[in-house]
């Protein structure tokens, strides 16, 4: 009994070390899925003056800018997450000059070639493109 024992065993080694030999068909592993680009096109319109940026984030990542002009300093900062319909983004924004301290903050699914603005009807605006 003994002797069946230790011969099942080895022969169980034997044929175990056998499969793991290289060019075995043994599954390889999964890579990742690749992280989607979202390129955004940013605009802050502030009484006579306009201003562009662009930002390019990858899914489930987050940037921003944060630009000082004399006075005049715009913080943005943007989250992207992939959704079934385009781009869900967490958008932040604030503008502070002498007179004004403006803040927004929005959550907005955008597709490709749509904009999103936010802001006063003849204020500050703020306006969003995926492009």
């Amino acid at each position: 009994m003994k002797n069946m024992l230790v011969a099942s065993a080895l022969g169980f080694l034997l044929t175990g070390s056998a499969l793991a030999q290289p060019g075995s068909t043994a599954p390889s592993p999964v890579a990742p899925a690749p992280r989607t680009p979202f390129k955004l096109k940013l605009a802050v319109t502030d009484t006579n003056e306009s201003r562009s940026y662009e930002l390019v984030l990858l899914d489930d990542s987050c940037g921003g800018v944060d630009e000082r002009a004399g006075d005049r300093r715009d913080e943005i900062k943007i989250c992207a997450h992939p959704s079934p319909l385009g781009a869900r983004l967490v958008v932040g924004w604030k503008l502070h000059t002498k007179t004004l301290d403006h803040e927004v903050n929005y959550e907005a699914v955008v597709v490709k070639g749509k904009t999103v603005e936010v802001g006063r009807t003849n204020g500050a605006r703020f306006s969003l493109s995926v492009i």
